[in-house]
């Protein structure tokens, strides 16, 4: 369920529409709805939506690759895995100078341990 969310909506929005990138971070509680909260935003945007889980370096650079290729490239294209963090998230700075482009990396604490 998805309620009582128009002001953090709005305020994504709001964001969105800079001339400026923009940087967010979203914590609280668990089953809160911030993952839901961000999948409606992105609706209708270009976007990169990946949810990390408990595996692997190579395993969630994999995936993530694999979402970032299909966004930039499309479903049928580049499928090659990015070699270093730093590669992968290059090429998605690269992307976004160019377009407009909202990367959300959910349960981000996997990512990182």
């Amino acid at each position: 369920m998805f309620v009582n969310r128009v002001t953090e909506l709005e305020l994504l929005e709001k964001r969105y529409a800079s001339d400026k990138a923009e940087f967010f971070v979203l914590y609280g509680r668990r089953r809160v709805g911030k993952t839901e909260l961000l999948a409606r935003f992105c609706e209708g945007k270009r976007s990169i939506f990946f949810v990390s889980d408990l595996g692997s370096e190579i395993s969630l650079r994999t995936a993530l690759s694999a979402a970032v290729n299909t966004t930039l490239f499309g479903p049928n294209q580049m499928n090659a895995v990015y070699s270093t963090w730093e590669d992968l998230f290059h090429a998605l700075a690269q992307a976004a100078q160019t377009e407009r482009l909202v990367v959300v990396l959910d349960e981000f604490p996997y990512l990182v341990t």
